[in-house]
């Protein structure tokens, strides 16, 4: 475990005004922790247990090729060999406790793969013309207001590079056509910067987030500037913010957007808008 997570033990959960997880300090987090009296609470949202197609049968016993693809669903997952609960059949997040039990608002037990596009370029400090600043798409989520990258999950079957760029179409661009070709060329330039497991609030003990983000950096800014930005799908706002100084950000996604800040060098801006 690299990190512990934050994000995913927070209360209530994401959704809801009072399904609160069992508390589980820092020091509990691990499984190989022994803590017997642990009780996560037990929550899957109503919208999962409809059974929609993009979600699991709710019976993990039901479930079978866990760490593997069984050519529709991929249930490997990026960072490891997960663990499966002998009695209850139920993945084991790789990252430890969560005090919520189920999968909440995600569809799979075990891993949910999603893929993040991080769209870049240069643009005139606002603060100081004289310098550059590195400008990035954000979203405004519809379900908590917060500042996110223009991703989301990956359809059964669908190639993760597929995804990403379908759920930027959607997302940022509001599934419009016309730009299809512009979205070509610009998502030639992608790189990929992050892959693994995503802090993120809607994880649970026994289903979790995990990424594959890619930066499409447009370093002339000839393929961006005439790109059509509307918000669609789960976002409520669109647009291109300079990263000048510190945005709370959705999810792991502020540590993914400083991976890309450190690989162009725009490090010293982030902490200090005034240089």
């Amino acid at each position: 475990m690299t990190s512990l997570h934050i994000k995913a033990r927070k209360s209530p959960y994401c959704g809801t005004q009072d399904v609160k997880r069992f508390d589980v300090p820092d020091e509990k987090v691990p499984w190989n922790v022994n803590w017997p009296d642990y009780r996560p609470t037990e929550y899957t949202s109503p919208i999962v247990l409809k059974n929609p197609p993009w979600a699991d049968d709710p019976d993990a016993k039901k479930i079978q090729h866990y760490n593997q693809t069984d050519g529709k669903i991929d249930r490997t997952s990026l960072i490891c060999t997960y663990e499966i609960d002998k009695e209850t059949n139920r993945p084991k997040n790789p990252q430890g406790r969560t005090g919520l039990s189920g999968r909440g608002l995600l569809g799979h037990w075990g891993p949910n793969h999603a893929g993040d596009p991080v769209i870049t370029r240069w643009a005139k400090d606002l603060r100081n013309e004289r310098r550059k600043v590195l400008e990035i798409i954000l979203i405004h989520r519809k379900d908590s207001g917060e500042l996110a990258l223009p991703g989301g999950m990956v359809d059964a079957g669908e190639h993760v590079s597929t995804a990403i760029k379908r759920e930027f179409i959607e997302e940022a661009m509001n599934s419009d056509p016309s730009g299809a070709k512009q979205i070509d060329e610009l998502f030639k330039k992608a790189v990929l910067i992050y892959k693994g497991y995503v802090d993120d609030p809607r994880n649970t003990d026994n289903s979790w987030l995990e990424t594959v983000a890619v930066n499409v950096h447009d370093e002339t800014g000839e393929l961006t500037r005439y790109l059509k930005l509307e918000a669609g799908d789960d976002a409520s706002k669109v647009t291109w913010i300079q990263l000048d100084r510190d945005h709370k950000l959705y999810a792991s996604h502020e540590k993914i957007i400083q991976t890309v800040i450190r690989k162009h060098g725009a490090y010293e801006y982030w902490h200090d808008g005034s240089r």
